[in-house]
């Protein structure tokens, strides 16, 4: 079983994790075949959700810090959905790809288990200490705040309450259990895209991957009771405005 904190990990307290946080956010690394499909952070986002911050106090009616979390295999609409809660909603957004960048310079190790092809069980596992810190720094920062990003795992949720006993934690966890290789060459998200390197070899590949990370998913989700919702079953609208219902409840 992987350690759930590697060793030499290094702690991300407030001010190193605000600091590194809007610059790193360009330089996210590929990484593998598969890797190439995770999305690569823009600086938007991070520059976006900063600004908000100053403005956290508008929130106040709200009883207990949030932390949504907005999971899911890649290219299904994670992102889609979370700049849609930022612009609608207010709600600042920290995508795991900085938080992996970070950690990566800190803790190489990480990038053992970042191979492919990728083991999404053992990476979140390793990831989860990480994320739980920055979890914690922005419910420091903000009322609210999302986290979004391929490496969260359903049991994110439960792990985050106990450890923030101070915080809610809301997740929705997104796939497409059809996912074609058409679907990836058409896909046109908010995050610079990469599929345009694969041959259709490697987008036949990679969908099929996608479709069994989404399919692990459904799974787990369906076990621990976190919320799933399926984008090839009822649509990418659909999904998105369930998925928007789930996380902050009915308009």
């Amino acid at each position: 079983m992987i350690a759930t904190r590697l060793p030499g990990s290094v702690h991300l307290g407030r001010q190193s994790f605000a600091r590194v946080t809007p610059t790193l956010a360009s330089k996210a690394p590929l990484g593998s075949r598969r890797g190439r499909l995770r999305e690569v952070s823009c600086t938007k986002p991070c520059t976006r959700a900063l600004e908000l911050l100053a403005g956290s106090e508008e929130n106040a009616h709200v009883s207990a810090h949030v932390i949504y979390l907005v999971g899911g295999a890649p290219r299904v609409g994670k992102s889609s959905l979370a700049q849609r809660l930022l612009v609608s909603d207010g709600i600042p957004w920290l995508p795991t790809d900085v938080i992996r960048t970070v950690v990566r310079r800190v803790v190489p190790e990480v990038d053992a288990v970042d191979q492919d092809p990728v083991d999404a069980v053992a990476f979140a596992e390793v990831m989860y200490p990480h994320i739980e810190q920055a979890a914690e720094v922005c419910a420091e920062e903000a009322d609210r705040f999302l986290i979004e990003g391929f490496e969260l795992a359903p049991s994110y949720p439960a792990r985050l309450r106990a450890a923030l006993a101070g915080s809610e934690i809301r997740a929705c966890f997104l796939g497409h259990r059809s996912f074609s290789a058409e679907d990836l060459a058409a896909y046109r998200g908010p995050k610079p895209q990469s599929e345009g390197d694969l041959s259709p070899g490697e987008l036949r590949e990679s969908a099929s991957w996608i479709r069994h990370r989404s399919r692990e998913l459904a799974e787990q989700c369906t076990a621990l009771r976190v919320p799933y919702v399926d984008v090839g079953q009822v649509g990418f609208s659909a999904a998105m405005a369930e998925a928007r219902r789930l996380l902050l409840g009915p308009s």
